[in-house]
């Protein structure tokens, strides 16, 4: 048992190591020995356990989407009024993109790269908000002229696009706020925002 434990541990930390360095150099730029000399590990030992560069990178690249997956659709698992559970989603999905250090640098690097082959995870997370939102067309909460893809984008894409920017534009407009005090106004204006589209809830 404790060789086991010993081999998921050993993993566990080729795979943070991996992401870090995934996020800074994308899939081409990163080799096996930026990995082995940052984690300590042989070359040897990271193949023994993941065979190739490309499935140590799928396997990052599963795990950080798995954390997306639970994270935005964890209050819509609960047995919460639509509003609440809404409310709740948005704001884990505005929390893990504040917090995040590499999820959206390793995207970027896939659209670079062309590596862009959807995990199974984010799959499953594009499903379940999607018939999520057509249960509330359903329900009459969600406006039925709007497809959902389309306005799960515009959440999805003002967010990250938010994070990108946000300190440009601080800097730029010479703006008093904090970051923390944009981030608060960006997040309560934009919920109000979402809101006038969800004229049921």
């Amino acid at each position: 048992m404790k060789k086991q434990r010993d081999a998921e541990a050993t993993k566990a930390k080729i795979l943070k190591v991996a992401e870090k360095i995934f996020a800074d150099k994308g899939f081409s730029g990163t080799s096996i020995a930026m990995i082995s000399k940052k984690s300590g590990f042989s070359d040897g030992l990271i193949l023994y356990h993941f065979k190739t560069k490309e499935n140590l990178y799928k396997q990052v690249v599963e795990k950080i989407s798995a954390q997306y997956l639970e994270t935005v659709t964890g209050p819509l698992d609960k047995d919460l009024p639509v509003e609440k559970a809404m409310k709740e989603s948005l704001i884990a999905a505005f929390k893990f993109w504040k917090n995040d250090t590499t999820c959206q640098r390793i995207n970027l690097w896939a659209y670079l790269e062309n590596k862009e082959g959807t995990s199974f995870n984010e799959t499953q997370l594009t499903a379940k908000l999607t018939t999520y939102m057509l249960s509330l067309q359903e329900k009459g909460y969600f406006p039925g002229d709007i497809h959902p893809i389309v306005f799960l984008t515009m959440i999805i894409g003002s967010i990250q696009f938010w994070f990108r920017y946000k300190s440009r534009f601080s800097k730029i407009l010479q703006l008093k706020e904090t970051e923390n005090e944009l981030d608060d106004l960006f997040l309560k204006q934009f919920a109000q925002m979402i809101g006038k589209i969800l004229p049921g809830i």
